[in-house]
Formats: C-alpha cells, sequence, structure tokens
C-alpha cells in the first residue's frame, strides 16, 4: 500500500524518469568500462573458470542481457528506471518513519538527484542501481513489521550483490538500539541466514566452477582492503574531498537531523553506521556509502522543511547539479564550488531555523 498515494507515487517514478534520461542524453561515453565482462556473465551466467569478483553477481547481468537493444542504452536505461524506482520507495520509507509528506517528497527528489543516481547513470555496468532499490525496499519492509518478505527479497537480492543484505543487519542493530530484544533476535537469525546463503553460493562456485575474485583489493581483508588501495591511488586530500561531495552539504544537515529524528529512524540511521564503515573498507568509499542514502537523506529532509518551500527545493536542485558534474561527468553544468556553496548556505541557514523554533517550542512549554 502506498503512503504517498499511487497516483503521486507514478506521477514522481515519471518524472525523475524524465530527469535522469535528460542526464543519460547529456553523460558521456563511460571510460574505462566493464561492458564486456557484464555482457558475458548476462549471456552465459556460469562461466567455468571466472576470475572477477563480478561472476559471482549474475543477477543483475541475467535480466539486463536479456533485454534488446543497443548494450549501453538497455544498461543505462536499467540504471534510470532502478534509481527512479528507488527514489519513490525511499519517499515511502520517509513517511514509514513518520515524516511529512513535504520531507518525504524532498527525499525522493535528493534520491533521485544524488551521487550514486548520477554516477550509475554514466557508468551503468555495476549491479547498484538494483541495490540503490533493494536496499530502501527491504528497509520499507522491515520498518512496516514484514520480516519474512524482507528477508526472502535479501536472499534474492544476494546473487546481485551482497549488500543487499545489510538491511537486515541494520534493522537488528536498531531493534537493539530501541530495546526491542525479541525483534532483534529474530531480525539476526534472518540476516544469518541470508548471509549463509551468500557464503554457500560463493563456495559452491568456487568448488563446482573453479571461481575465483582474481587480483581485486576488495577481498585483501588484512591488507587494507579497497580502502587502502584508494588512498594510495586518490591520495589523502582528493580522498577527502570526494568524500564530502558525495553527500555535500546533506552530511551536515544529517549530522543535524538525527537528533530530531523520529526514534525509529534515528536507530536505523545509527545501525547503518557499522555496515557503512565495514563496506566502505571492501569497496570504493564513496560509491560504498551511498547504499546507506535511504537513511540519511531524510535526516537532511528533516531540516529543511524548517525553511519555506523553495529554499528546500533550491537546496534539491543545486545538490542535483553538483553531482550532474561531479558524478555524471557533464561538464557543460557550473563547477561544482557554485552549487556546493549554495546548499551549505542553505543548509546553515536551515539548521539556525530549527534551532530556533526548537528554542521557541522549549519556552513555550516551560511557559505553558
Amino acid at each position: 500500500m502506498s503512503m504517498l498515494g499511487w497516483r503521486t507515487a507514478w506521477a514522481h517514478f515519471i518524472a525523475t524518469a524524465v530527469v535522469l534520461a535528460v542526464v543519460l542524453w547529456a553523460v558521456p561515453d563511460p571510460s574505462p568500462t566493464d561492458e564486456h565482462n557484464m555482457q558475458r556473465i548476462g549471456q552465459q551466467v556460469l562461466i567455468a573458470g571466472c576470475d572477477d569478483l563480478n561472476c559471482f553477481r549474475i543477477l543483475v547481468p541475467a535480466i539486463v542481457e536479456s533485454f534488446p537493444g543497443p548494450v549501453l542504452e538497455r544498461w543505462r536505461w536499467y540504471a534510470v528506471i532502478g534509481n527512479a524506482a528507488g527514489a519513490v520507495v525511499t519517499a515511502e520509507l520517509a513517511l514509514a518513519f513518520g515524516l511529512s509528506r513535504h520531507a518525504a517528497l524532498l527525499t525522493l527528489w535528493l534520491s533521485a538527484l544524488g551521487f550514486g543516481s548520477m554516477s550509475t547513470v554514466y557508468h551503468p555496468y555495476t549491479a547498484d542501481s538494483m541495490m540503490f532499490l533493494l536496499c530502501p525496499l527491504i528497509t520499507l519492509l522491515l520498518v512496516r513489521g514484514h520480516l519474512w518478505w524482507a528477508a526472502a527479497l535479501a536472499a534474492v537480492g544476494i546473487f546481485g550483490k551482497e549488500v543487499a543484505a545489510a538491511p537486515l543487519f541494520i534493522a537488528a542493530i536498531a531493534h537493539g538500539l530501541m530495546r526491542q530484544w525479541r525483534d532483534a533476535g529474530r531480525t539476526l537469525t534472518a540476516a544469518l541466514a541470508v548471509t549463509a546463503i551468500w557464503v554457500s553460493w560463493q563456495l559452491a562456485l568456487m568448488s563446482l566452477f573453479q571461481y575465483g575474485y582474481g587480483p581485486n583489493p576488495s577481498v585483501d581483508i588484512f591488507g587494507g582492503g579497497y580502502l587502502r588501495y584508494w588512498l594510495e591511488h586518490a591520495g589523502w586530500r582528493n580522498a577527502a574531498v570526494g568524500m564530502f561531495v558525495e553527500f555535500g552539504a546533506v552530511w551536515i544537515l544529517a549530522a543535524y537531523g538525527v537528533t530530531l529524528a523520529p526514534p525509529t529512524l534515528r536507530a536505523f540511521a545509527i545501525g547503518a553506521v557499522p555496515a557503512a564503515l565495514a563496506l566502505a573498507y571492501v569497496q570504493i568509499p564513496d560509491r560504498a556509502l551511498w547504499n546507506f542514502y535511504h537513511l540519511w537523506l531524510p535526516l537532511a529532509s528533516l531540516v529543511l522543511v524548517s525553511l519555506r518551500s523553495f529554499a528546500g527545493w533550491c537546496f534539491a536542485a543545486m545538490f542535483g547539479l553538483a553531482n550532474v558534474r561531479v558524478a555524471a561527468q557533464v561538464m557543460a553544468v557550473p563547477p561544482i564550488r557554485i552549487p556546493i556553496a549554495v546548499t551549505v548556505v542553505i543548509a546553515v541557514v536551515a539548521i539556525v531555523a530549527t534551532w530556533r523554533g526548537q528554542r521557541q517550542l522549549t519556552a513555550r512549554s516551560v511557559h505553558a
């Protein structure tokens, strides 16, 4: 059942898809790409002796490669549809957490215009677009109390990418933070069961088909994982800039928003931190952290709604413009420093306005 209303949900899905399609038209061809490897996985599914981490992630290539049309176009349309749908589900999740309709719609557009959406439209040969849909959908099922449906969806999703199991672990931690011990135990059991399926899948492919991970830094757990590789090649300064730019002023808003959040949203947002740190260690950190956008963007929206609607939508537009430049690689838009500066100013004003509003409410309650 849609809390947004089916007509509103469909309207925003179409609108966000149109915006992403315009970006799709403007982006350059990705280089280098995983085009040939993803095609091969999609067409053959199981490839004896495959020595690449993506070979274990068969779900997305098998689906996308079943559709007709030029390779790049069908993969980019998969990215557009996946991210637009993920944005709508994230708005539903925001409502389920107890946010206002205005905050939910802001969350929807921040999701659609975010780093993850733009980066996958530019470089679509990845399971990320499906994960950006599945993670908020699984979380929505968990928040609504449908644990076993969430576990079943996660069990399918891990054949696309292992991060599909993360919402179950996050929910288990969240229930623990809220002292809901029975729910925490049941959710952790489901998370471990899904993880066992994923481990069994890995071992089966290695044993029966001689699969391997190849020279991927992600599997060098005790040698620094992908984080070390990324820092060595990007440098500390560029890495810090990249990490900030991914969420931009949302980092500032979310840090304050966690103090205002409804208890369930706060618990889930905090519960995501261990999973986010683990994923950032074994994957490219800036792309890895976007897997948790559905929990952190609502925190930012909570603060933005303290301003007039125009300011919030201006923030969303500038946020999107920055990501079109840095993530979608569209050089025709203004330099990133301009939209970043505008969003930081709006974020600071929103925090001050929210803080003042909270003080006034406190003063009134004391006098009453």
